[in-house]
């Protein structure tokens, strides 16, 4: 069983998704729950894809290490 959570949405909102709930799921006991974590599932893959994205971006552009030099034995402390 999952978390009952309270939240505030703007009316529109609220109208728009519940009817494209009903559209999706009909107008069975537990619809609204299915439209709204399917909804947060995608949410959170989007954020997961831009922090991604980002992470990508920064190895891409490398890193300046300066003077900073190093063999393999220092890697490996011995």
């Amino acid at each position: 069983m999952g978390k009952t959570i309270t939240v505030n949405l703007d009316e529109a909102i609220e109208k728009e998704f519940k009817e494209k709930a009903r559209l999706k799921y009909g107008k069975k006991k537990g619809s609204l729950a299915k439209a709204m974590n399917e909804a947060l599932e995608e949410w959170l893959k989007s954020h997961n894809n831009d922090t991604l994205k980002e992470n990508l971006k920064l190895l891409e552009s490398g890193i300046e290490m300066k003077k900073w030099e190093f063999n393999r034995e220092d890697l490996h402390g011995r």
